[in-house]
């Protein structure tokens, strides 16, 4: 056993410290013992490693999580952080902290796996967990392969042309800061927590374009104690590559006019004041909006899927439409949009003729 120090304190006691496991915030917890000399420190100390479980061991994975979490606070945004810490804490550390390292084997992870389907837990939700415990497996240096849960791919939603045309028709006869948003949205291709965070500041009429640079995003407390559960913040967008430019279309620009008056750069678009406007919030005004043109549900992420989709109808190369988006690669842009739908199918299928009649 490498020797600890003891210290003489200013009592004439002596005192050894030694690292007792881990804080919630990958810190080390520290705890002292006390004797009247070094020898029996010495002793309270020898007799209490043996006997506390909590003690904290290299042995166990528990030291790698709390490692790896601190880690992700420093590189990481704070609303994926926030998603980082709730699932360390609620799937990873309960069932994988005491667990010795070198006991982990790609069966184990298997079985965990297939407990989380059979809890109830949707294969996406499955592989966000297992994609974390193998990214903390890879930094405790536990290199094994893992077999990831299938995710069947989810449709996106698009506008029908009919629906759309219905949608934009009643926001341009009822326009407001409410009503504008969504049709913004509808031709830029914002997200929510975008167009919630967008100021006056960062749209240049003059120039016909606007700049994303923040995104409102509601992240769980890192304080257990506080009494919201919650907290809304204002912060970068969801990657690097999302902080963009992008032109806004020559007859958005009159509406544009039209809705800022009076409303200073510091005010965001669509409240009109220094206030912002909470995503959840928003979203319940646009499916208010729905219901009343007798719209079927469709969710927000429509109205960006939507606009990818008319941009490659209408000749938009990927890579250009791919930075409009703010995807972090072309190749994300090419799997969700560049492909026909059934109307574009039908279209192709009439257009053969038969080679003999």
């Amino acid at each position: 056993m490498k020797e600890k120090k003891i210290y003489k304190r200013k009592d004439g006691r002596f005192e050894i410290r030694y690292v007792y496991g881990l804080k919630e915030n990958g810190n080390m917890n520290y705890k002292s013992l006390y004797g009247k000399t070094k020898e029996e420190v010495l002793s309270k100390y020898n007799q209490r490693i043996k006997k506390d479980i909590l003690i904290f061991n290299k042995e166990l994975l528990e030291n790698d999580i709390y490692r790896w979490l601190k880690s992700a606070k420093i590189r990481c945004k704070k609303s994926t952080y926030s998603n980082y810490r709730y699932i360390v804490n609620a799937r990873i550390i309960p069932r994988f902290a005491k667990v010795k390292k070198k006991s982990i084997t790609s069966e184990i992870i298997d079985c965990y796996t297939t407990e989380l389907l059979e809890e109830g837990l949707s294969p996406k939700t499955v592989k966000d967990i297992i994609i974390l415990l193998h990214q903390i497996l890879k930094f405790a240096g536990i290199n094994i392969k893992i077999s990831m849960p299938k995710v069947p791919k989810n449709e996106i939603q698009i506008f029908k042309v009919e629906d759309q045309i219905k949608l934009e028709k009643f926001l341009l006869k009822n326009m407001n800061t409410t009503s504008f948003g969504i049709y913004f949205c509808l031709y830029t291709g914002l997200r929510i927590g975008e167009v919630c965070a967008l100021k006056w500041e960062d749209i240049d009429i003059e120039n016909k374009k606007i700049k994303i640079k923040k995104t409102i995003t509601r992240i769980k407390n890192e304080d257990t104690n506080a009494k919201k559960k919650t907290t809304i913040i204002i912060d970068d967008p969801k990657s690097i590559s999302s902080i963009r430019e992008i032109p806004i279309p020559d007859f958005i620009i009159p509406v544009l006019k039209e809705i800022r008056k009076d409303s200073t750069t510091t005010n965001f678009l669509i409240t009109g004041t220094n206030k912002f406007i909470e995503t959840r919030t928003y979203l319940n005004k646009y499916k208010k909006i729905l219901q009343k043109i007798n719209l079927r549900e469709y969710n927000f992420h429509a109205l960006r899927h939507t606009f990818a989709t008319r941009c490659i109808e209408n000749g938009c190369d990927p890579k250009t439409l791919s930075e409009i988006l703010g995807h972090s690669s072309v190749k994300i842009t090419l799997e969700r949009y560049v492909h026909p739908n059934y109307e574009n199918k039908v279209k192709m299928m009439n257009q053969l003729k038969p080679l003999y009649n």
